[in-house]
């Protein structure tokens, strides 16, 4: 290899760390900063699910016909649009295992979104007499979940751009422009219900049915977390 080959190869060796000292360089002027912000909502939709199985009483079945229609009934004097109750599952027979077809249970599954905790009181008001086999919350959300995240984060990228700046004020400097800011996404703390989980109102079930529901809702926590970089001037 001649001398004036090596002496290439050195100088571009050495360029080449000179930019990169200078990149790091650089990029040591910055202040890197975590800011945060969050909230607390009312559950405006309540996602429920609701079983009707066909069981015995008094040595007669009561059918899944009639619990569907007493069903409909109940969903209509809690004032709920039919629009609302999706059919999940439907015509299961659970028990035909070693049962003759007229012995097994038919069942079938709803799902309603209501709007309030005030409304579910009334719907489990109205559907005690139509004794269902499963009652269940499934899910508490919010209509303007989305606009309420995007406006979390703005404030916490807000609240990190206030660190920035307090922090550097306090040895003399002052936060430049934004380099990067990189979102963490954190998932809304569902709220605990203050009944009982997989409510029954089937009369086999004396507990169930002798107790009251008491109905409420402690607010949906929203957070949003954003790590900010900012130039130091």
């Amino acid at each position: 290899m001649t001398k004036l080959r090596i002496t290439l190869i050195t100088l571009f060796i050495a360029s080449f760390f000179a930019v990169s000292a200078q990149e790091v360089f650089k990029g040591e002027h910055f202040i890197e900063v975590t800011g945060t912000a969050q909230t607390e909502i009312e559950p405006n939709e309540i996602y429920t699910t609701i079983r009707l199985r066909e069981f015995e009483e008094n040595r007669q079945k009561v059918t899944l016909e009639k619990l569907d229609k007493d069903f409909f009934n109940a969903i209509k004097e809690a004032g709920i649009d039919r629009k609302r109750v999706e059919l999940a599952d439907a015509g299961s027979k659970l028990d035909k295992l070693g049962k003759k077809e007229k012995d097994a249970f038919r069942d079938k599954t709803y799902q309603i979104k209501l709007t309030s905790a005030a409304e579910l009181e009334k719907l489990i008001e109205k559907l005690e007499p139509v004794k269902v086999d499963f009652f269940d919350i499934t899910k508490l959300s919010h209509s303007d979940l989305d606009k309420l995240k995007i406006d979390l984060k703005v404030k916490a990228l807000q609240a990190a751009k206030t660190k920035a700046e307090t922090l550097l004020r306090s040895i003399g400097s002052e936060a430049g422009k934004p380099i990067m800011a990189r979102d963490w996404d954190v998932e809304p703390v569902q709220p605990m219900m203050n009944m009982r989980a997989n409510y029954t109102m089937r009369p086999e079930s004396s507990d169930a049915a002798g107790e009251e529901p008491s109905i409420g809702f402690k607010k949906i926590k929203l957070q949003a977390q954003i790590t900010a970089q900012f130039e130091i001037n």
